[in-house]
């Protein structure tokens, strides 16, 4: 199954309470990262260039050249030419190969692909940082087995990471930097430019990865719902992630994160008040637990994704009350949301 991480939404397929000691104290203080020994856990990274691999093909041969890069690569090649680049093969359709040397040739294009390979002219360090992932996740969830890992490059079509089955996609394109000047050229807004970093890669992996083995289902679920999911998915990725902070792990500024650990109450106070919680509005939910510049309703300095932000400290309210749950089997369980916050006893002031 195809999951991706939208840095945008492209066609089908995303408080720490700082308090004084004497008020409730933030779920971060009871329910600390987990940064344990994975060194020992077998897991072997495969990891394709297919970026280079691709644009390495003899365009004037592109049938020939193709057709053998997608029978060394079935799986991902299958899902690049149809999912990724909409190129929509369709057995020997000559606009499809007409479409594919046109990506190979077109100078745009190839100046991207340029500036990918400067930026990434190896993705060792990459893999080293992945296999560390893969070792948490497996150490956590036995039954999964990443290590196939496939680099390459959209056309800046907004896919940053994918999983196909166990095997992970990252898009190297989106990860050019704040500063790579064509983001806004493709109207990517600049919250979301920022997020363009390398840094990402892992976070953007892990989200993928969980949104493989927990798919999102909005439909008629309430804001509470899917703030409490969303919530799991952060833990998930906080301790798959360990060495990460909370606000790469949201893809936010340290500013917009004391932003939301100093007005934590006022926050869940608004949700209540404006009775959204319990909101099965498509328009009502999503704004509150997608990317965003800010949130609806709240001061300008306030960071997008805020209702993701505050099921995570949910979640973690509730993992600290209860020390006798596993957190690998909670974030992936279906319990009722309303029992689900009523047993978290999260109650920020």
């Amino acid at each position: 199954m195809l999951r991706q991480n939208y840095v945008q939404m492209p066609l089908r397929l995303l408080i720490v309470c700082y308090l004084t000691a004497c008020l409730w104290t933030s779920c971060t203080d009871t329910q600390p990262k987990r940064d344990i020994d994975v060194s020992g856990v077998p897991v072997k990274i495969n990891s394709v260039r297919f970026d280079r691999e691709l644009f390495a093909c003899d365009t004037l041969q592109i049938e020939n050249s193709v057709n053998a890069l997608g029978n060394k690569y079935p799986d991902f090649a299958s899902v690049y030419f149809n999912e990724i680049t909409g190129f929509s093969q369709q057995g020997n359709d000559p606009v499809f190969y007409q479409s594919v040397r046109h990506f190979l040739t077109y100078k745009d294009y190839r100046a991207l692909f340029d500036t990918v390979f400067k930026k990434y002219p190896d993705v060792k360090d990459i893999d080293a940082e992945l296999k560390t992932l893969f070792q948490h996740v497996k150490y956590y969830f036995p039954d999964q087995h990443p290590g196939d890992v496939y680099y390459f490059i959209s056309g800046l079509n907004f896919w940053s990471a994918v999983t196909i089955d166990s095997a992970v996609g990252v898009g190297l394109d989106m990860y050019l930097g704040k500063d790579y000047p064509f983001y806004a050229s493709v109207q990517l807004p600049q919250y979301q430019i920022d997020r363009c970093e390398k840094q990402y890669i892992p976070v953007n992996v892990s989200r993928v990865i969980y949104e493989n083995m927990k798919p999102f289902e909005p439909d008629g679920k309430t804001l509470l719902d899917m703030m409490i999911q969303k919530g799991k998915q952060m833990v998930f990725l906080e301790y798959t992630l360990p060495k990460a902070d909370d606000a790469l792990l949201m893809g936010y500024t340290p500013a917009q994160l004391k932003w939301c650990q100093d007005n934590e109450g006022m926050i869940w106070n608004y949700f209540s008040k404006q009775k959204l919680l319990y909101a099965t509005h498509w328009q009502d939910i999503m704004r509150y637990v997608n990317d965003g510049p800010n949130s609806t309703g709240m001061p300008a300095e306030s960071p997008g994704n805020i209702g993701s932000w505050i099921g995570w400290q949910i979640v973690r309210k509730y993992l600290s009350e209860h020390p006798e749950v596993n957190w690998n089997k909670m974030v992936l369980e279906n319990k009722d949301a309303q029992q689900f916050l009523s047993a978290s006893k999260y109650k920020p002031r």
